[in-house]
């Protein structure tokens, strides 16, 4: 904690200099440290308290909710990375006003800047903060708003002196505590629990299995995860927190690099640590009211002195650097979305600086009194699945086809929240599994939005052009507007396309392969290892021919 004051205090004054330099370090982060950073805002302390409870309640496979994002991260990686560097932004909500125009623009973008600061990132921060007050209530004995309050007070300091350098560059050290805390509880857990190999004997072989059986509801919501969740999210095209390490990043080959450096530490490097100690709680708590608490109970059973003061601060290193990266964007679109642009667009760096930290502020009072009524943390993240879904595809088409226009995402929000509020809320929708939920709210959000976007005025063709060549992002979606950038934009869509199925095969692959050596399924494993391999070098060979890196 003194070490992230510190930092705080040291980059409080180059953090000043501007808005740039407070919300995206001057744009000048090389790839290893916009990397992990991107894998520190992604590792909370609600993250391994979630992966216990999915593995203690459905088992391994179940980790397929967030796997899925595989196939995202990878289109992230090359389809948007260069998209988003290209564009300039400084924020993702920023693309509004560069790509559509009139009233419409107008009212989304600030509706937008509201929408993402007091709602989706209110529910995701106080699912964080709801974690680390199990956290302080298991160990500590500390009561709910005892957590709340002192858990937020030391990262409201740094992250309001400093802005982003403070949050990007404790991220970097925060986040090799957190992943030493990780494995330091896997390994005394395991041992603790009587050995790997005692484990996988007590623990049911359904719960051990990657995969879900067909013909199970577990299979259906396996489909519906890798069919529908990764592409319908609100993130679908990068997201605020990605997009905004993206546009940090130095070029856009440092922006590429991260992305990917991001994607492999957090699906092949994070999830098994969690794992194996998710399994080693089966045995040692075969019986808990509250399966995410097993997991900060391990830390208070099973270390010895010294370690559990480590293990804590691993807790603290992962919930304040994915605090501090959501209420310093929270604060970027108050302030460059909504307030700047429309309030007060002629006031100083200064002014601005001023009333970002005072956001900040109002914006974490606003979480606590939201984290205090919620009880469950997988329940929020399945209901951030379901909430938003539907905007995801309208997203991605705003980048690749030039009929998308403001109307189209505002039809898609309205239409997402809408039905996401009636199959949550409507007895009549309390029997539907979770993928019925989920298909649902994304097609009656898809056809809605589509049939907006076709009835109502498309962009002026002069505004398309601007954007088009800032952005070069190519496809057959732009028809005549393309005309003039052929060989300098993105093509057809072959290559980039190839290189998104390459990686996610590589990454996929990977993940597996690791997974089944630590579990002794070595000849799976290697199969799995081997496909990752080959993936990998013909990756490689497409990056450089096609001169990517």
């Amino acid at each position: 904690m003194a070490l992230s004051l510190g930092v705080g205090l040291y980059f409080t004054k180059r953090a000043s200099s501007s808005l740039s330099e407070f919300f995206l370090s001057g744009r000048s982060l090389p790839w290893w440290l916009a990397g992990t950073s991107m894998a520190a805002a992604s590792f909370a302390a609600d993250t391994p308290l979630y992966v216990t409870g999915l593995v203690r309640g459905q088992g391994i496979y179940e980790n397929w909710q967030w796997w899925c994002y595989i196939l995202s991260g990878m289109l992230s990686v090359f389809f948007f990375a260069r998209l988003w560097r290209r564009l300039g932004v400084l924020t993702d909500v920023q693309l509004i006003d560069l790509r559509y125009e009139g009233r419409s623009a107008r009212i989304l973008r600030g509706f937008k800047a509201v929408y993402f600061s007091f709602a989706i990132h209110t529910i995701i921060k106080a699912q964080i903060i709801l974690a680390m007050a199990k956290i302080l209530e298991v160990i500590l004995g500390w009561g709910k708003w005892d957590g709340i309050l002192v858990s937020s007070a030391i990262v409201l300091a740094y992250s309001t002196m400093a802005g982003y350098w403070g949050v990007v560059v404790t991220d970097f050290f925060q986040f090799i505590i957190a992943m030493t805390g990780a494995i330091l509880l896997a390994v005394v857990s395991v041992h603790k629990a009587g050995g790997l190999p005692h484990i996988m004997a007590i623990v049911p072989a359904s719960k051990l299995a990657f995969f879900p059986s067909p013909g199970k509801a577990a299979f259906m919501a396996f489909l519906g995860y890798i069919g529908l969740s990764w592409w319908s999210k609100y993130s679908s095209d990068g997201g605020g927190i990605i997009v905004q390490r993206m546009a940090s990043s130095r070029d856009e080959k440092q922006s590429l690099l991260a992305t990917f450096y991001f994607n492999v530490v957090t699906f092949a490097a994070r999830t098994w640590p969690w794992v194996l100690a998710a399994l080693a709680s089966m045995v040692l708590y075969p019986v808990l009211k509250d399966n995410e608490t097993a997991y900060p109970k391990m830390v208070l059973d099973l270390l010895p002195t010294g370690l559990k003061g480590l293990m804590l601060s691993a807790f603290f290193a992962a919930f304040m650097s994915s605090v501090g990266t959501y209420l310093n964007l929270s604060s970027a679109y108050m302030i460059n979305d909504l307030y700047r642009p429309f309030i007060k667009p002629d006031a100083s760096e200064r002014h601005y600086l001023m009333l970002s930290r005072l956001i900040t502020l109002v914006l974490a009072g606003v979480t606590a009194l939201i984290t205090y009524h919620v009880s469950s943390i997988v329940g929020v993240f399945k209901f951030l699945i379901a909430f938003g879904s539907g905007t995801g595809l309208v997203y991605i088409a705003r980048w690749f086809w030039w009929r998308v226009n403001a109307w189209s995402e505002i039809s898609a929000m309205m239409a997402s929240t809408a039905v996401s509020a009636f199959v949550y809320e409507n007895r009549l929708c309390a029997a539907m599994p979770f993928y019925d939920r989920l298909a649902a709210i994304i097609g009656v959000s898809t056809v809605i939005w589509i049939a907006v976007t076709l009835l109502t005025k498309p962009v002026s063709k002069e505004k398309l052009r601007a954007f088009y060549e800032k952005t070069l992002p190519g496809g057959p979606g732009w028809g005549d507007i393309r005309k003039g950038f052929e060989g300098r934009d993105g093509g057809n869509f072959s290559r980039p396309f190839y290189l998104w199925l390459l990686g996610s095969v590589f990454l996929v692959g990977l993940t597996m392969g690791i997974g089944k050596m630590i579990f002794g399924w070595y000849a799976s494993g290697a199969a799995w290892l081997a496909l990752s391999f080959a993936a990998a070098l013909a990756l490689w060979r497409g990056v450089k021919k096609g001169g990517i890196v």
